[in-house]
């Protein structure tokens, strides 16, 4: 038993080193000598059984393979070294990473783990039948992933979150956009165990060091009732990822119309890339989102796009964000970014009015979003909207402001943002919103941040390198 354990770990180790030189064609870079060391032995031990075979046939094999590990270990050393002055060791060697949260990762993430970004947090509560366990956390300036573990402790079906919140330590909702996935049992297969992770985005501030984050977890289907409340404070170390971030200054342009499309600053960070664009306008400036932009880049000759993650909405001042998935560690010779066109909308100051009692849609632009159901709750009045999707690689922009007026003109806000739900067989989209659930008077009036508008196609593309602004 001893020994498979110990087999195991060498696997695990032989697997990430794998991993790791896969998406980086380079040997011994930044390695934990002690680590390295120990997976050499444990390599040693493993093929021990078979050591007489290969010494009485391939000698001159075994007299390399002992040459080569005692290079490896001398490159190893010196990799060590350099990675302590430039603070990026091979921490997921140390096996602080539980193997179903590293299957888990994108390869994006394991680049990030496996230059130290991964905390483990290892904090459990159990409370009632329910076992939760945030197992650790991957965190650059700009993003956030946290992995759980939840045990439905006496059945044989997992649990689910629901109405996830992240907090500040004052108890303010963070700013945030969230992903959230996890796994899901094979057909006709049982199980109570469920691992996942939520993906948080901070378009307009870095990752907190502490905020505390809830969820109900119980059965998808049970009641709010029937779901345990589970709490976790969470505390980072903002020291791993300090520093750790390129900007290229770009400052080029295209135009679309009477639209001009400046790029100011390209942000590179270890989980996500950054393009930010200021929109100028001739005219009526009715800029509402960009067709499909995507990073075009170029690694050995080869040609490829990247689709964007997410943006931010157009402000009063500043530039609009769009994030890309991280090139931070990645080798590439060109990188440019571009776009098939713009959505323009449909004027100044839309607006929807609709009458919670009577469940119905007064007014609208068009009749493209559709009231699906009110649905109210002694926590919540759930608003559902749905709206056809234009392509399966584009989402119909639809998106209320957070404040809201009666039918007296008093002011109301929104509670717990916007959430969504795509449906890839009939291309449609459920867009939720939580108002709390008070005796309203009808009916309610919501500023539309956007609303599906006017294509227009014109593809543009914007170099982002020059040999004024070389990468990293």
């Amino acid at each position: 038993m001893r020994n498979h354990h110990f087999n195991r770990e060498y696997d695990r180790e032989e697997r990430l080193l794998a991993d790791y030189y896969k998406s980086h064609d380079a040997a011994a870079k930044q390695m934990d000598e002690e680590k390295l060391e120990n997976a050499l032995l444990a390599g040693l031990a493993a093929g021990n059984s078979q050591y007489k075979r290969l010494a009485h046939y391939y000698p001159w094999k075994l007299a390399g393979a002992v040459l080569a590990c005692c290079l490896i270990l001398i490159l190893g050393w010196q990799a060590w070294e350099l990675g302590n002055k430039d603070r990026s060791a091979f921490h997921a060697s140390r096996l602080d990473i539980p193997s179903f949260v590293y299957d888990r990762m994108t390869p994006k993430l394991k680049d990030a783990a496996l230059h130290g970004l991964y905390q483990p947090i290892n904090e459990t509560v159990i409370q009632g039948d329910y076992q939760v366990t945030i197992n650790g956390v991957i965190a650059d300036r700009t993003e956030m992933v946290l992995f759980y573990t939840s045990v439905n402790l006496p059945g044989n079906v997992p649990i689910y979150p629901r109405d996830a919140r992240f907090l500040d330590t004052q108890g303010n909702h963070l700013n945030v956009g969230i992903d959230y996935s996890s796994t899901t049992p094979q057909p006709g297969t049982s199980t109570n165990v469920q691992h996942g992770e939520f993906t948080l985005s901070f378009p307009k501030s870095d990752v907190p060091d502490q905020f505390n984050f809830s969820a109900k977890w119980g059965h998808e289907q049970a009641s709010d009732a029937a779901h345990e409340l589970i709490e976790f404070p969470i505390q980072l170390d903002s020291s791993k990822y300090a520093g750790l971030e390129h900007r290229i200054r770009v400052d080029r342009s295209a135009t679309i119309g009477p639209y001009t499309f400046t790029v100011t600053d390209a942000v590179l960070n270890p989980l996500t890339t950054r393009v930010y664009v200021q929109i100028k306008s001739a005219e009526e400036n009715l800029y509402q989102g960009l067709i499909d932009p995507v990073l075009r880049i170029t690694q050995k000759g080869s040609r490829k796009s990247i689709p964007m993650h997410m943006s931010t909405m157009k402000g009063d001042s500043g530039p609009l964000l769009i994030e890309f998935d991280s090139l931070y560690y990645s080798e590439w010779e060109n990188l440019s970014f571009g776009a098939s066109g713009m959505e323009e909308a449909l004027g100044e100051d839309l607006e929807l009015v609709l009458d919670t009692e009577k469940q119905e849609l007064i007014s609208s632009p068009n009749d493209i979003v559709r009231l699906a159901s009110v649905v109210p709750n002694e926590e919540f009045i759930d608003l559902y909207f749905e709206l056809d999707s234009t392509s399966d690689q584009r989402v119909a922009r639809f998106e209320l402001d957070e404040e809201f007026l009666d039918g007296n003109g008093e002011k109301y806000s929104l509670i717990l943002g916007r959430s969504s739900y795509r449906s890839y067989q009939d291309m449609s989209l459920t867009v939720n919103y939580k108002l709390k659930p008070e005796d309203y008077t009808q009916p309610l009036t919501f500023k539309l941040l956007s609303y599906p508008g006017t294509d227009m196609n014109q593809p543009f593309e914007i170099p982002l390198l020059s040999e004024s602004n070389s990468k990293k």
